[in-house]
Parts: C-alpha cells; structure tokens; sequence
C-alpha cells in the first residue's frame, strides 16, 4: 500500500484545528509520518504503529 500527498486546492486563510477540520488535520499527521519514514527516522514497523495509533485516534474523534 502506497501512500501519496497530493495537493488539490488552495484557498482562504483557515484555522486549522482537530475540530475546524479533523480530515485535513488527520491527512497532515500521516505526511509527517510519511515524510520520517522517507528520511529514515521511522522504520516499517515504527510507521505502521504510529498510522494504527492515528487511525484509532480519527475513529475516537468521529464519536464525539
């Protein structure tokens, strides 16, 4: 499974936040963690914990 940023749109200044946009937030965590994979900080294994850690948090958040 590959995982890939892809820049959609650009627009107004907006407050980022968990809770103004929780989907975007979301997406910004898992670059970063891709991004340490790439320049080696994480491993395989370290990345996919910190992407089920992330997910699990998401699916919290969604309950609220």
């Amino acid at each position: 499974m590959w995982n890939k940023a892809v820049f959609l749109e650009c627009s107004e200044e907006t407050l980022i936040s968990k809770t103004s946009a929780p989907e975007f937030y979301r997406l910004y965590q898992q670059s970063v963690l891709l991004a340490l994979k790439e320049q080696g900080v994480l491993n395989d294994i370290q990345l996919q914990y910190c992407l089920d850690i992330l997910d699990h948090r998401h699916e919290k958040c969604r309950e609220w």
